[in-house]
């Protein structure tokens, strides 16, 4: 099947599912509020979210950003508390991981990218990616989301999965990811000689690799590399950032490793107001 039309299939079998989604109040003793949402995504599979929601004045519309984890499933680059920026904030937790961990059917003695690596229609990041653009619906379902602002940030695995799933969904207008994964896996050197890098496996990441949704994405999108990551090599960034048709930005740090950078964490939201 062609990059194409897997993805297309893909979205219209999501999109068949009722969003049936719930949102429940956290008390929380915070300045802004907090909610457990639930919704029901690709294959009927139940996914958890938190969403932040800060203190406005009743009928206002504000902008929001959808954030994806880190490999490890829990860890979201940015905190709920953001969202006192003046932006509704909604933490994905893909089918599988952190609060979505039973959502995932199938094996989960491989790790996140050998899930189903052997067809393209059972890989993890299929559903992974249609569980942020579900996050898109509930977002649009909602009278205090303005819908012609709505961005997605993301870093490491999140990085990977925002850009990928941006491209796949046009109402996404700005993007930040750091020092994202999953970037042109034919020529990461991360994955040259284990078991991931075989015929069969790279014909199924090609239906995932940003570098080939680049291309089709939109969105004004910014991202970073370091110089010294050997997890997310600068090159298969850089491979991303050259493909991306519009409004973009790469910040290269010589001496970053694969962590968390104070100043692209500032430029990010800098990007964000920019464009949202």
């Amino acid at each position: 099947m062609s990059f194409e039309a897997f993805w297309q299939e893909t979205i219209t079998l999501t999109r068949a599912e009722p969003l049936e989604e719930t949102t429940e109040l956290v008390k929380d003793p915070q300045p802004y509020y907090t909610f457990r949402v639930t919704y029901r995504s690709f294959g009927g599979a139940r996914i958890t979210a938190k969403l932040g929601v800060p203190v406005v004045e009743p009928g206002t519309r504000l902008p929001a950003i959808i954030t994806a984890p880190g490999y490890g499933g829990w860890e979201h680059g940015v905190t709920l508390s953001e969202c006192q920026r003046g932006y509704l904030l909604l933490q994905v937790y893909p089918r599988g991981q952190g609060e979505s961990k039973d959502a995932y059917v199938g094996d989960t003695s491989a790790g996140y990218l050998l899930r189903g690596i052997t067809d393209p229609k059972d890989y993890f990041y299929r559903g992974a990616f249609m569980d942020m653009l579900r996050g898109v619906d509930y977002l649009l379902a909602r009278p205090d989301v303005d819908p012609e602002r709505i961005g997605m940030m993301g870093t490491s695995q999140g990085g990977g999965i925002v850009l990928s799933s941006s491209a796949l969904e046009p109402r996404i207008r700005a993007v930040v990811a750091h020092v994202p994964f999953f970037c042109d896996m034919a020529h990461n050197q991360a994955f040259k000689d284990n078991e991931l890098n075989t015929p069969e496996n790279l014909a199924t990441f090609a239906y995932f690799d940003p570098v080939n949704h680049a291309p089709n994405l939109q969105a004004a999108t910014l991202l970073s590399s370091g110089g010294k990551d050997t997890t997310c090599p600068p090159e298969t960034i850089r491979a991303v950032y050259d493909r991306l048709p519009g409004v973009k930005g790469l910040m290269h740090y010589p001496e970053l490793i694969h962590t968390s950078s104070p100043g692209f964490y500032k430029m990010s939201w800098e990007w964000m107001g920019m464009y949202l």
